[in-house]
């Protein structure tokens, strides 16, 4: 049998370093996820990052907290 040259073997290839991201929906959603990934192709695990990947451009991750610094008088 020959070898694909690949240490990993066949499959897909690496999409880099992933960490698990995970939460509960309700069941309606869930079930509509599966099938939009159904229908595009996708593994659920891709259209979730997929929509999560549009839903962060719209977020300022460099906002600060909302929170000011009081101002307090010196003692001299």
């Amino acid at each position: 049998m020959a070898t694909s040259g690949h240490p990993r073997g066949g499959g897909r290839p690496s999409k880099g370093p992933r960490q698990f991201v995970g939460g509960k929906v309700p069941t309606r959603m869930a079930e509509q996820v599966a099938r939009a990934a159904e229908l595009e192709g996708l593994t659920i695990t891709d259209f979730i990052e997929s929509a999560l990947a549009m839903r962060l451009q719209h977020v300022d991750l460099t906002a600060r907290d909302n929170q000011e610094e009081l101002p307090i008088a010196v003692a001299s």
